[in-house]
């Protein structure tokens, strides 16, 4: 009577922690997915940033005409 009852307590103490490890998996899971998109989002703007032109210096030449002017009559 006493080794049925032990293997019944065995038994639902298996049962349970692989419910758990199950679940544990899963959001372990979940998580590594969540970061692994975070990463490639903060990777993404450091790119984004990085070569994106700065504000001003894609033409150093503005304030300068295209072509000679004539002097005003």
């Amino acid at each position: 009577m006493l080794s049925i009852s032990i293997a019944a307590v065995a038994l639902v103490g298996f049962v349970l922690f692989f419910f758990v490890l199950k679940r544990l998996l899963r959001m372990a899971l979940r998580l590594a997915v969540v970061g692994a998109v975070l990463l490639a989002l903060l990777i993404g703007a450091l790119a984004w940033w990085w070569y994106s032109p700065s504000g001003g210096t894609t033409n150093q030449n503005k304030g300068t005409p295209a072509r000679a002017t004539r002097p005003a009559r």
